[in-house]
């Protein structure tokens, strides 16, 4: 796996962690990050190049800051 796929995988993994911690389902960050759950299965998958403007969103909405999303 190249390094672009790592880093996919990493910030997909992290993505899903904090929605779990959330309580929260990929249909209800979908609907509050307007994408649609195809989109958060995809980033969470690591199978997507998320935008950084994505990530943006995704982060506010799970409350948590962008970088927390590569550690």
């Amino acid at each position: 796996m190249g390094a672009k796929n790592d880093i996919l995988s990493l910030v997909g993994s992290n993505i899903r962690e904090k929605r779990i911690e959330q309580k929260m389902s990929q249909n209800q960050l979908a609907f509050e990050a307007g994408v649609t759950r195809e989109f958060v299965n995809k980033v969470e998958s690591g199978k997507y190049n998320i935008s950084v403007k994505n990530l943006e969103k995704l982060a506010v909405i799970l409350e948590v800051e962008v970088k927390d999303f590569f550690i």
